[in-house]
């Protein structure tokens, strides 16, 4: 930040001629009513000529001279008069800017700016040269510092509008030039020993600086140190002259200072202990209102009546609690835990609306970084007796997700016949799966058991920016609008599925990162021994119900956000096959299956799938409900999805004779989770196993559904059979689609000449197991799919060069 002048001759000279100029008008203005300020600027201009003849750097010879010279100014100010006002401040402005400004001058301009604040006078002018001294380098330190910040905040609560405003930016501002000088100062080296840390003398608070502290961090201190006081509702130690202060700015000023100067508060540990013992113990303390608040509750007792949570202090700590968790996490362990556990209790249904969304934000924000979810694990989840805390957040996105959908308007969560705006259930009218009305596309939506949501598409890819949390011009919470909180939810539960599939299988870039990232499964949740603790454990992360119970209302009509879902089911059946945990990514692949089939298709394989297996007695009963959930509400969902396709039913052996000439129907939306099975097979073949069979059985019913038969080398066609009779009606909706259906089946099994040995045993086994069934149809004079012996063949010929593996399982079939 060098001086416009220093190096300069030309500059110099004429920042001379200017100070000569102003000096003569000046003393023309004072000659009559104040004689003294034009005599003492007739002898500064003496004395500026003759630095002009002698010093060859002229700033250097005005430095030791500058108290002098802005003495005739700083007595034209005092004059109050309003003609001189002007000029005089010009004149001052006009030195600071060439740096011509000793410490001693600084403060003696300080003083001046001082006595016209109390004197209400130029006040616009006063916030402008405070700001340019303060900030073009650090002559003004300590008390004089303190005294030009002091200078601001009370003319932050003048009464003229436009002076409260430049004095809040002027005081943002000279917050963080204090906060930059500390930078600058770090970056110089030092030769003097560094003293201890006394911690007692940090805990009593005082208006001198630690000693172990530079003076710049000095200050710096002092100034955070008074920014917790005044939030306290406690006496400044070092801002002393404070008239008044509001907390919500001094919370925007801490969690400004907090968000921009991260390193300083790591690197010295002065300001550590601030933030342990003073921010986290004051935001906590200034939760109380919220915590005990519970909307729609008889209000306690008189002597001790509950405070309302109020939105702009909320809102500001909730902020300043996001800071604190996503950039000093390291220093703030059992800090963090407490703050993440009140975001989930933000959470709960007692709370006010705008609350939860608050906290919604808050962890959306969160969910984002994986360094940050994989440390809530080791330092919470994987702590024997430690809070389960990544556990508990999912939990409650999945809880409260629930409860906007079991608790529409009027229903148990508005108690006193207030209607909480919450939810309105009013979906578009819909006429043979496609709305109607005035409206172009449909608004995307959640629907479950008959209550309607609109999925808000805005918030996606990092534009929460525009929530609640960026209000700080409100007071009163906002409304609410429609599925804001569930559309946040779920954005939260999709990015945390990312976050938790990145830290289980790495980044995937590369051989080595994958490799180690199995390494780190050990991080996320699976421990050495699978079986025993390592089961609990992955629960936490991946057996987490609450996804199987959004999946199973993910009765969402927006094909974007049945794609987000799709995708993380996808993710969560490999991360489960990988960790060699069969029963969840059964689960998952079972969840997709039946998304995949037309509503009350039965398929005995799949049904044995629910529920069973290690899960707990809860998941088993949340599986088994939200089977017969899913069954009550998939009339809603062809209502909601487009018809596509009507076929008939594929006889099974498990299925009454006569019932398999039932109409069937599939959706847009069944087609739509077809494709992501085939993509889940065909990416993830590997991890499947037993579960091949599960997804043969599927696509095996969904072909036949469709009117796919086999053709030579044992590829799929369509087309030939429609016009003979035959009793599937495809739309042109799908049409195009089935060559495409059949070309991903079709890979899928010549892909399965890169699957290892183990999985293309399974595979085989599980297309035998589905051409023995097949075989017994015929026995019974019903129509077998020839579907698994056409894959057999398709798979056989891509995998010939390692005949050996599959040659016993076939020929055994084959000879059956």
């Amino acid at each position: 930040m060098a001086g416009h002048g220093q190096n300069n001759p030309a500059v110099a000279k004429k920042l001379l001629d200017s100070m000569q100029n102003d000096l003569r008008t000046l003393s023309a203005e004072c000659k009559r009513k104040h004689p003294e300020v034009k005599e003492f600027a007739e002898t500064v201009q003496v004395k500026l000529r003759t630095i002009s003849t002698r010093s060859e750097d002229i700033i250097a010879g005005l430095l030791p001279m500058s108290v002098e010279v802005v003495q005739p100014f700083v007595m034209g100010c005092d004059t109050k008069n309003p003609k001189l006002l002007p000029l005089c401040l010009v004149a001052v402005q006009r030195m600071i800017s060439h740096e011509a400004i000793s410490t001693a001058a600084g403060d003696a301009i300080i003083g001046m700016l001082w006595r016209l604040m109390e004197s209400g006078l130029e006040e616009l002018k006063l916030l402008q040269t405070a700001i340019l001294l303060l900030t073009i380098n650090s002559v003004v330190q300590h008390e004089s510092l303190a005294k030009a910040l002091v200078l601001c905040f009370r003319l932050h609560f003048t009464k003229d509008s436009t002076t409260i405003n430049t004095a809040a930016a002027a005081t943002k501002q000279l917050v963080s030039a204090i906060f930059d000088r500390v930078v600058l100062e770090d970056k110089i080296p030092t030769t003097e020993p560094k003293e201890p840390v006394n911690l007692e003398e940090l805990k009593a608070g005082s208006r001198t600086p630690p000693s172990s502290l530079r003076p710049c961090a000095g200050d710096a201190y002092l100034l955070f140190q008074d920014l917790c006081q005044l939030v306290n509702a406690d006496q400044p130690f070092w801002l002393t002259g404070m008239t008044e202060m509001t907390r919500t700015f001094g919370l925007e000023l801490v969690e400004s200072v907090l968000t921009s100067y991260a390193e300083t508060f790591i690197q010295h540990q002065e300001f550590g202990f601030m933030l342990k013992e003073r921010v986290c113990p004051l935001v906590i303390k200034l939760f109380s209102p919220s915590l005990k608040y519970r909307q729609g509750l008889p209000p306690a007792p008189s002597p001790a009546p509950v405070e309302k949570p109020f939105f702009p202090i909320v809102m500001r700590l909730l902020r300043i609690v996001a800071v604190l968790i996503r950039s000093y996490y390291p220093l703030l362990v059992t800090e963090c835990e407490i703050f993440l556990s009140l975001l989930v209790k933000f959470l709960d249904p007692e709370k006010p609306i705008w609350q939860r969304c608050l906290s919604l934000e808050v962890l959306h924000k969160l969910s984002v970084q994986p360094d940050l979810v994989k440390s809530f694990c080791q330092s919470y989840d994987m702590k024997p007796h430690s809070t389960k805390i990544f556990r508990d957040i999912v939990n409650a996105l999945g809880a409260f997700i629930q409860s906007q959908f079991m608790n529409p308007p009027g229903g148990p969560a508005a108690p006193g016949g207030v209607k909480l705006p919450d939810i309105q259930g009013t979906p578009p009218a819909i006429v043979g799966g496609m709305p109607v009305g005035g409206g172009i596309s449909p608004q995307p939506a959640f629907i479950y058991r008959g209550v309607w949501i609109p999925l808000i598409t805005s918030i996606p890819q990092g534009q929460v920016k525009a929530g609640f949390l960026e209000l700080l011009d409100k007071i009163e919470p906002p409304v609410v609008p429609d599925g804001y909180g569930v559309s946040l939810a779920f954005r939260c539960l999709m990015e945390l599925t990312k976050t938790v599939n990145t830290l289980v299988m790495g980044e995937g870039t590369d051989g080595e990162a994958g490799k180690k990232s199995k390494r780190e499964v050990d991080v996320t949740e699976k421990s050495t021994a699978v079986e025993s603790s390592g089961t609990e454990r992955a629960n936490s992360l991946i057996d987490s119900y609450l996804l199987r119970t959004l999946f199973s209302f993910s009765n969402s009509t927006d094909e974007t956000a049945t794609e987000m879902i799709l995708k993380a089911q996808q993710l969560y059946a490999n991360m489960c096959g990988h960790l060699n945990m069969s029963t969840p990514r059964d689960a998952f692949i079972t969840a997709l299956c039946k998304a995949s089939l037309p509503p009350h298709y039965t398929l005995t394989v799949l049904n044995m799938h629910v529920g069973g297996g290690s899960f707990g007695g809860t998941q088993q009963k949340v599986l088994s409900r939200s089977a017969s959930q899913e069954i009550s509400s998939s009339g809603e969902q062809i209502e909601r999805s487009q018809v596509v396709a009507v076929g008939t039913a594929l006889s099974t052996a498990s299925l009454p004779a006569g019932s398999h000439q039932s109409q069937v129907v599939l959706t847009a939306k069944n087609i739509q989770v077809m494709r992501a099975l085939l993509s889940l097979a065909h990416c993830h073949g590997d991890i499947l196993g037993t579960a091949w069979h599960l997804v043969l059985t599927t696509l095996q019913h969904l072909v036949w559904i469709l009117g796919l038969k086999p053709s030579a080398g044992g590829s799929l066609r369509a087309g030939q059979q429609i016009s003979d009779g035959s009793s599937s009606i495809i739309t042109t909706a799908v049409m195009a689609d089935l060559p495409v259906l059949s070309a991903m089946l079709s890979r899928l099994f010549e892909s399965s000449q890169y699957l290892d040995d183990v999985a293309l045993h399974h595979l085989i086994d599980a297309l035998c197991k589905l051409s023995a069934e097949s075989m017994e149809l015929a026995y019974s004079n019903r129509e077998p799919s020839l579907f698994a012996v056409a894959k057999l063949l398709e798979s056989g010929l891509v995998n010939l060069g390692r005949v050996e593996v599959l040659w016993r399982p076939v020929t055994a079939h084959l000879l059956e």
